[in-house]
């Protein structure tokens, strides 16, 4: 790290340092490998064996989102990026989601979760895969101590930024910035992460299609809850049907 700061003009003398790499896939993606090592039934190695080979004591930060919100807030986020839909709405997204829970409960049938988390085959503009979080944070907890691995809710984040992050540099054992430049900049922060009035034109999705999602993720989320022993990870069994009843 001492590198990275010189290279940059960082660091303070007297001063820990720490390098910190924030690559979001880091935690899930491992695509092509079928084509790689043919024949296998699950990918040979894990991203996280290969951070623990070249750095063993790393720690994990991970921030996780209700699956549900996850999904179509990508759906929103990527197909605007990117052209993946010209004409989005709540029916295309009850549509397209349900054809890829679909595919992914078939790939279960022949193989292992493991394998379907992973697989390439796995559609890109409809990424139910990546709400399985148990799948890709197991990953992680196979290879790093439990006091090297962090997770978030990003819920719990949004409604207490400030308090969240000051537990990060605890966890990090770093010094914490100044409270009122950090309260100014999440402020900031805070405007500039909004859904654009295009997007919030297009609604949210149906309630069925929110029941039917959390249907589909209620096992996994049971699961994840049970590895990190917080039961913040189960999310909502029910959506906005319930709250507005």
């Amino acid at each position: 790290s001492s590198g990275i700061n010189a290279e940059y003009g960082g660091g303070v003398e007297g001063e820990q340092e720490v390098l910190v790499d924030g690559t979001q896939s880091l935690l899930w993606d491992l695509t092509g490998w079928e084509e790689r090592y043919p024949g296998t039934g699950a990918p040979p190695y894990t991203n996280a064996q290969l951070i623990r080979r070249v750095t063993p004591s790393a720690k994990v930060i991970i921030i996780l989102r209700d699956p549900v919100s996850r999904i179509f807030s990508d759906y929103l986020y990527f197909t605007s990026s990117y052209g993946l839909h010209v004409n989005r709405s709540a029916e295309t997204f009850d549509r397209e989601v349900r054809e890829e829970v679909g595919r992914f409960r078939g790939c279960l049938e022949v193989h292992t979760l493991s394998h379907c988390c992973h697989s390439s085959d796995n559609d890109p503009k409809m990424r139910v895969n990546l709400g399985v979080y148990v799948c890709y944070v197991r990953d992680w907890l196979e290879q790093f101590p439990r006091e090297n691995f962090l997770a978030i809710s990003l819920e719990d984040y949004s409604a207490n930024q400030q308090t969240t992050l000051n537990r990060v540099y605890q966890f990090l054992g770093v010094s914490r910035p100044d409270q009122g430049d950090l309260a100014t900049y999440l402020a900031q922060a805070r405007n500039a992460n909004k859904r654009s009035k295009k997007e919030e034109s297009k609604g949210d999705m149906w309630l069925e299609t929110e029941d039917y999602l959390r249907e589909f993720y209620a096992p996994y989320n049971s699961e994840l809850a049970g590895l990190l022993q917080d039961t913040r990870f189960l999310y909502p069994e029910k959506g906005r049907r319930e709250k507005n009843t």
